[in-house]
């Protein structure tokens, strides 16, 4: 019996290090996908983001709301997404142009810096967009607390 025994603390402990192996490198692969964006997740980040604002510069919120991510879309209405971009996010509707800063991926996510010329200045935007069974979707849109300071 006490073969028996050490025989399956050997075969636990290894299949303990196998385990802890594989969360070693599933850990270092993640960190692998951490920092700035490729240049092509940035095509398709800044291309996602584009429809999207495209969409709101034309009022055709249910097109823009298509560019949302599905847990998004399960919590915010059509109506509301609507109304919180007419009331709160109006230099999408009216901006004079943008362009893409700084772009990071991360685990299952991408951060995108978008700077929006409006007749006030620049409004530095903060994007966070998901990646789920290889669909891009905006999860939300912030408003860097820098960019408030406007020359009105």
């Amino acid at each position: 019996m006490p073969k028996k025994v050490s025989q399956m603390k050997v075969v636990a402990i290894f299949v303990a290090l196998l385990l802890l192996g594989g969360c070693a490198s599933d850990s270092k692969q993640v960190q692998a996908e951490l920092g700035p964006c490729s240049s092509d997740q940035k095509v398709v980040v800044s291309d996602h983001i584009s429809g999207q604002i495209s969409a709101i510069e034309k009022l055709d919120f249910k097109k823009a709301y298509t560019y949302a991510a599905q847990s998004f879309q399960d919590s915010v209405s059509l109506a509301q997404f609507e109304s919180v971009v007419t009331r709160q996010y109006q230099m999408l509707i009216t901006n004079n142009g943008y362009s893409f800063t700084e772009c990071l991926a991360e685990a299952g996510y991408y951060i995108q810096s978008v700077s929006v010329d409006t007749n006030s200045g620049e409004i530095d935007l903060t994007y966070r967009l998901t990646l789920i069974d290889k669909r891009l979707g905006v999860v939300a849109v912030t408003v860097k607390p820098s960019s408030l300071d406007l020359n009105t």
